[in-house]
């Protein structure tokens, strides 16, 4: 089972890594991969349906309970448009079936504070053929995810 541990990267485009690298190979996970997704602050892109698609995902973990009780909805909304634009996101791979919650735990405790802690999400996907594919699929296909009604689907907060 591959594991993505997508974090939201700060202000200036980084967001220290290694840490949560070294916490997991600890626990037995083989560090797979590396992608990072940056977008110009001039770049306005407007919610796409992917956008959507990954929000109702990510809506349905533990974290998003977390950052609920953290953040108002509107800047909730906000940091989570920050997120879909910027992020790293981290492949580890393990034979086990891990608990979703327990990972972001450990993944969160590698930040010093919940002041300093990041948008963060824990994903496992079963990679593509056997081979490390991202989270955040490049050929998305509406069709694809029978799981989701695009025609009920609200941004957060409206």
């Amino acid at each position: 089972m591959v594991y993505h541990v997508i974090i939201a990267l700060n202000s200036v485009g980084k967001r220290r890594v290694g840490q949560i690298i070294s916490a997991l190979e600890e626990k037995g996970f083989e560090f797979v991969g590396v992608r990072k997704k940056i977008t110009l602050p001039s770049v306005v892109e407007s919610p796409s349906m992917k956008q959507l698609v990954l929000q109702y995902q990510l809506n349905e973990l533990d974290a998003m309970v977390f950052y609920r009780g953290m953040f108002s909805e509107s800047v909730l909304k906000k940091k989570l448009a920050h997120f879909f634009r910027n992020h790293v996101e981290l492949s580890f791979e393990n034979e086990g079936i891990i608990n979703l919650h327990e990972l972001w735990d450990i993944c969160r405790e590698t930040f010093v504070n919940d002041r300093k802690l990041p948008i963060m999400f824990v994903v496992p996907t079963n990679g593509e053929n056997g081979f490390d594919s991202s989270f955040f699929a490049d050929d998305f296909e509406l069709d694809a995810h029978n799981y989701f009604n695009p025609r009920t689907a609200i941004p957060l907060g409206e």
